[in-house]
């Protein structure tokens, strides 16, 4: 038996076992399809609780602003010292 014969033999194997893995993942899918169907009962899906936005103040969002507007005018306050010393 060749090297190459025995490569095709192994990836045959594996894919026999990768057909045996698949059949028992949807197995254990289907499992769990019926548990959580059991869990929401007969009258389906469970609200779900809509998640509270979070608002930013007035003031909050100013500072950010000016936060930013600093960094970009040190950015481009260096960046001219730079092309200045070229």
């Amino acid at each position: 038996m060749s090297w190459q014969q025995s490569i095709q033999a192994a990836v045959r194997a594996l894919k026999q076992e990768e057909q045996s893995l698949q059949k028992q993942l949807e197995a254990v899918q289907e499992k769990i399809s019926e548990l959580e169907d059991i869990r929401r009962g007969s009258k389906g899906a469970t609200t779900v609780r809509k998640k509270a936005t979070r608002r930013l103040s007035r003031a909050g969002r100013d500072a950010i602003s000016k936060a930013a507007k600093k960094r970009w005018a040190k950015y481009r306050q260096d960046k001219t010292r730079q092309s200045r010393r070229a």
